[in-house]
């Protein structure tokens, strides 16, 4: 698991009520089945993976979510739709979703304890061993908004597959009328460019609200970098949107 996840604290002045939303890549989170799509190091049987490590890894793993003490955690790299649930329950949480391309090892979802009242997973062509974009839309009152999770391709793949991954992004937010928007999750990148470039003046990193030199959760090539992060959009900020 990284030694850092990045969580921030929306008070919400149109939901007045104030919540808590988190993105934590659990990094593999395999259950001991034989799915037939598993990387080989979790191969039930073959390099030591088990039953057993499957638990450890599943408790290590709720220990962390219960000490985010989150209302909305969106996860990367879970390995199947049945240990959503195991952590949705066990947690003590209501709902959640879960997207994944048929070719990959591991998906990504979302546990919420506020209602999610529409699931989307959007596959990117040519990116089928890749995760796809998981949107749900979520509801507070009467209110609602949209989160996408994301889990772009890792930095041993060429920007341009993370660039289809932003532009996708940009075309899926706007163009589908969500105009307010929490985009969230590890974008496996090393700065901020690509982003940027599809996203324009749209959105607002929260890093922002930290100091410089803290803004980072990943050391790459000795560098620290901000892989993880949450975005949101211009209509979620100022006097009729979220107050941080």
């Amino acid at each position: 698991m990284r030694p850092f996840f990045l969580i921030f604290l929306f008070a919400l002045s149109l939901y007045t009520k104030e919540f808590c939303i988190a993105t934590y890549n659990v990094e593999n989170l395999f259950d001991a089945k034989k799915d037939g799509t598993e990387y080989k190091e979790f191969i039930p049987s073959k390099y030591g993976w088990s039953e057993e490590e499957a638990e450890n890894k599943l408790k290590n793993t709720l220990m962390v979510l219960k000490d985010l003490e989150s209302d909305i955690i969106a996860l990367q790299e879970v390995e199947n739709e049945a240990l959503m649930e195991r952590l949705k329950n066990e947690l003590g949480f209501t709902y959640h979703a879960f997207g994944k391309n048929e070719n990959a090892a591991v998906g990504l979802g979302i546990i919420s304890k506020y209602e999610i009242i529409k699931t989307q997973s959007f596959s990117l062509k040519g990116y089928d061993r890749f995760r796809p974009i998981l949107h749900v839309k979520i509801k507070i009152d009467d209110e609602t908004f949209s989160v996408f999770v994301n889990h772009f391709p890792s930095l041993n793949n060429p920007d341009s597959a993370r660039a289809a991954y932003s532009n996708a992004l940009n075309y899926y937010m706007l163009n589908g009328g969500e105009n307010k928007s929490v985009l969230l999750g590890d974008f496996n990148m090393v700065d901020y460019e690509l982003l940027q470039e599809a996203l324009g003046e749209e959105v607002y990193d929260l890093w922002n609200e930290l100091p410089k030199k803290s803004r980072w959760n990943y050391v790459y090539k000795k560098e620290r970098n901000a892989l993880d992060r949450i975005l949101l959009s211009k209509p979620l900020l100022g006097d009729t949107g979220l107050k941080l």
